[in-house]
């Protein structure tokens, strides 16, 4: 499978370049694992990401905004999700609509979602779904690189966006997780910022993957951006 080759490919290149962040890949997902993951979501996994998951099932300590304790991201600047992760946050985003509708003012919250010119069509403009699925968080923002299976009429199921807190306007970063993969395995062979750095925390400086000032957000905007022109 493509994605297995990409990702075990960024792998071997993990474990060369930023081995602090190869050191804090966790062991790979079981089939109960996923099964949970797909129960719980109500959906099958795609295979290109199961099969990923199956390698290493995300971090072995994670940041997102369920715990800010220090952890070294496993992507340039995004902490890689495991399949619990997975299931907290989704389940953190279903709460909030879920309370949202019982309070009569989810459409108002919907209304705050939107989307770039360019992928009006593609992607619903939106503030959240049950169809937004996260794969790649920010380490202290709700923000996440996902699959979205709650497409625009012109989008694709399972394509890959941005949602969350702070990426109320969406794009898409892919046409699929392993697209998203040969975005990635680019991205860190041809652009020198993602490399091993460091990161002032409150206990001083600790090791990080990325140049703290950029964001790889940012580097799937600029390539979305350059495919639309």
């Amino acid at each position: 499978m493509r994605s297995v080759e990409l990702f075990s490919t960024y792998v071997a290149w993990l474990a060369r370049e930023v081995p602090d962040a190869y050191a804090n890949l966790a062991p790979g997902a079981t089939d109960a694992d996923l099964e949970v993951v797909e129960a719980r979501i109500g959906r099958g996994l795609p295979a290109e990401v199961s099969e990923v998951l199956r390698i290493h099932n995300g971090q072995r300590t994670t940041m997102t905004t369920l715990d800010q304790t220090y952890a070294m991201p496993c992507l340039p600047t995004l902490s890689f999700l495991s399949t619990w992760h997975i299931v907290a946050l989704w389940e953190e985003w279903e709460d909030l609509r879920r309370s949202r509708e019982q309070e009569g003012d989810l459409a108002a919250l919907q209304e705050i979602g939107s989307v770039f010119s360019a992928a009006e069509g593609v992607v619903r403009p939106l503030y959240t779904s049950p169809g937004w699925i996260p794969l790649w968080s920010d380490p202290v923002r709700a923000d996440y690189v996902g699959l979205d299976f709650d497409p625009a009429e012109r989008g694709t199921q399972g394509q890959i966006i941005n949602f969350g807190r702070d990426e109320e306007k969406h794009f898409l970063c892919a046409d699929s997780f392993t697209g998203l993969l040969e975005i990635l395995l680019d991205e860190v062979t041809h652009v020198r910022a993602w490399r091993s750095s460091m990161i002032r925390t409150q206990t001083g400086p600790r090791p990080w993957f990325g140049d703290p000032d950029e964001h790889f957000f940012n580097a799937l905007y600029a390539r979305f951006s350059r495919s639309r022109n």
